[in-house]
């Protein structure tokens, strides 16, 4: 009998994640509908900074990009100020130690990021041209306003490597999961 890998296959690594998958219908909202879209709201602690809207999950886009209402909340929220060298939010380490969670809430479920889970790796600060001292946030403005009409966020890789993603393309849903880095405090 031979056995094949599930890497090899596409199933679900067991190994990977903590308790479920929960999973939501991919959206029917175009053109978020043509790739692995669903529609979430997002809340920094218990404030409201983007409404049920539908997106993407993409693993080709670095951040977390959402419409501009949504994150001039966020920067607002976080007192981040544009970095021009980066073109990212900058926080001091006062702000950074104020941060809440942003909260994705995606079919009832809701998917955390930590402070940390919020914040550019800083030992790749000279990689995209910041200070080695400055702590960046990697939630970035779309440049289009909140429209509802099918892209207004992306759930980028900052998101997808906090949680174990499952692409179900037989039944056309996406599953998330806890792992042992949804919470993870190195950075």
């Amino acid at each position: 009998m031979i056995r094949r890998s599930h890497a090899l296959t596409g199933g679900v690594d067991y190994t990977k994640f903590i308790g479920l998958i929960h999973y939501a219908p991919l959206t029917s909202t175009s053109p978020a509908s043509r790739y692995w879209g669903v529609d979430q709201t997002i809340t920094y602690g218990s404030s409201p900074i983007l409404s049920k809207a539908a997106g993407i999950v993409d693993t080709g886009t670095t951040l977390i990009l959402i419409a501009t209402d949504a994150f001039n909340l966020y920067q607002t929220a976080t007192g981040g100020v544009l970095d021009n060298n980066v073109g990212l939010l900058s926080i001091t380490p006062s702000q950074y130690s104020a941060l809440k969670n942003l909260d994705f809430n995606i079919n009832g479920k809701t998917y955390s990021l930590t402070p940390n889970g919020q914040i550019w790796p800083r030992s790749l600060n000279s990689v995209i041209g910041g200070s080695s001292s400055s702590i960046y946030l990697i939630v970035a403005d779309m440049g289009t306003p909140t429209i509802g009409k099918g892209l207004d966020f992306i759930n980028g890789q900052k998101f997808l490597e906090r949680f174990y993603t499952v692409y179900d393309t037989t039944n056309k849903q996406i599953g998330f999961a806890i792992t042992p880095y949804t919470t993870a405090t190195s950075n």
